[in-house]
């Protein structure tokens, strides 16, 4: 669409001559007037485009007065004309923030570059403004809290959902202090107290931008006390479902000490160095947890063995040994409907399987066997040879390392070995010690 122009000039000439350039240009040339009176009402009337407009003009108003009455209407671009472009005019002018000067006499070349850059610079402001009103339109109606702060550390927007979550009016907030921690793309939590004595927690992520022209920081504000509280009922939840987890494992241990006294205190010194052996392979705190608590019980199936056999002094007969042997799946039976948040009915079956599968209850080779029991299977051997038994004396802990070495990779699993070895040897472990050297 051609581009529709109102051309306020007082002398009929000049007015004429910029008229035939502005239609060899291609644009429409709404009507010429002289004084500001005139310009004011066509401006209402015809909605133009562009003003070229002359300073000096008939009338009571001059072009700059004119100017400032056009703009309290009307947004367009205003292009000043004038002979006398003295220091103090030009400064009048600037006030109405002019599109840009031409000075007469000019060049038909230097109009059309003027206008030309004139409505550019109008269009693309335009756009600015329409961006930063969407931008801020936006930024109003999020449901998260949002709060632009300058360099300074002062408040310079606040939209709504901010001004619920700080429980102020936006009057107490605006151009003031920030007062919380700002530093580009951080995620931080931040306490807000408010005027009630109740402290509110917000999560707040900060990200540099600019604003009107100057840089500065916006601050997303997410209200998160209710899901911290969720939080904090859940882990006093867990808390409570762990404590409970770990009286009923107490009390089955108890039950197998109560059926084997010979054997008290064997599943915890097990449970002490499969921690160990756990934590010298990097295990994570979850899967110790597991393996601590798999150990501690790992006997239980002990529970369906006479008592006679468990405390016999002497060598067991076959049909004695099969009967011990069953404690792993008698173990298994009892843990398995247990809803246990790791392998535990699993780590017990298996507990006995050796890696070159010559072992109860299934005869499981390698990595069949799961790595909590792979090391619990290590654990129980070196505590077992480390203890007093009915049928012999305590063989001692280096008989035990002598035992696990010479059957690496054959019984045990090499790495779990090393490990364990590492642990013994080097980090100094001794049964009955809660933290290693």
């Amino acid at each position: 669409m051609r581009k529709k122009v109102l051309i306020v000039e007082d002398e009929r000439i000049i007015a004429e001559d910029i008229k035939s350039c502005l239609l060899n240009f291609d644009y429409e040339v709404l009507e010429i007037v002289s004084n500001g009176e005139d310009a004011i009402v066509s401006t209402a009337l015809l909605k133009p485009d562009l003003i070229l407009m002359d300073i000096k003009i008939e009338g009571s108003l001059d072009g700059i007065q004119t100017a400032k009455r056009i703009l309290k209407s009307h947004d367009l671009p205003i292009v000043y004309l004038t002979a006398n472009a003295d220091e103090a005019t030009v400064e009048r002018a600037k006030e109405t923030k002019p599109y840009g000067y031409l000075t007469k006499p000019f060049e038909e070349a230097e109009l059309y570059a003027t206008l030309q850059v004139a409505y550019y610079k109008y269009e693309s402001e335009k756009a600015l403004k329409k961006s930063e009103e969407r931008f801020r339109t936006l930024i109003e109606e999020n449901t998260d809290g949002i709060v632009v702060v300058d360099e300074k550390g002062i408040i310079r927007f606040v939209n709504t959902a901010a001004v619920i979550l700080f429980e102020k009016e936006k009057v107490d907030l605006l151009f003031k202090k920030y007062g919380y921690p700002i530093s580009n793309k951080a995620f931080t939590e931040i306490d807000i107290l408010l005027n009630s004595g109740k402290k509110r927690i917000v999560e707040s992520h900060v990200v540099e931008t600019e604003w009107e022209g100057e840089r500065a920081f916006l601050a997303t504000l997410r209200d998160i006390t209710k899901r911290k509280k969720a939080e904090e009922d859940l882990q006093n939840s867990n808390e409570k479902l762990r404590r409970l987890m770990e009286e009923t494992v107490n009390g089955l241990m108890s039950a197998v000490e109560m059926r084997d006294p010979y054997t008290a205190g064997h599943q915890r010194r097990v449970a002490e160095l499969a921690t160990a052996i756990g934590d010298e392979l990097r295990l994570n705190t979850d899967k110790l947890d597991g393996l601590r608590i798999a150990a501690l019980i790992h006997d239980i199936g002990k529970i369906h063995v006479p008592s006679e056999i468990l405390s016999k002094p002497g060598k067991l007969t076959d049909i004695e040994f099969t009967i011990m042997e069953s404690h792993a799946q008698a173990g298994y039976d009892v843990l398995k409907s247990i809803d246990f948040p790791w392998p535990i009915a699993k780590t017990v079956l298996q507990h006995h399987e050796k890696m070159n599968g010559s072992s109860y209850p299934n005869g499981l080779f390698g990595e069949e066997i799961i790595l909590e029991a792979r090391i619990l299977c290590v654990a129980d051997v070196v505590e077992a040879m480390s203890s007093h038994r009915p049928y012999r004396p305590a063989l001692g802990l280096d008989k035990a390392v002598e035992e696990i070495t010479k059957n690496k990779g054959i019984l045990y699993d090499p790495v779990i070995v090393d490990a364990c070895v590492e642990v013994i040897k080097d980090k100094h472990f001794k049964f009955g010690q809660k933290t290693l050297n």
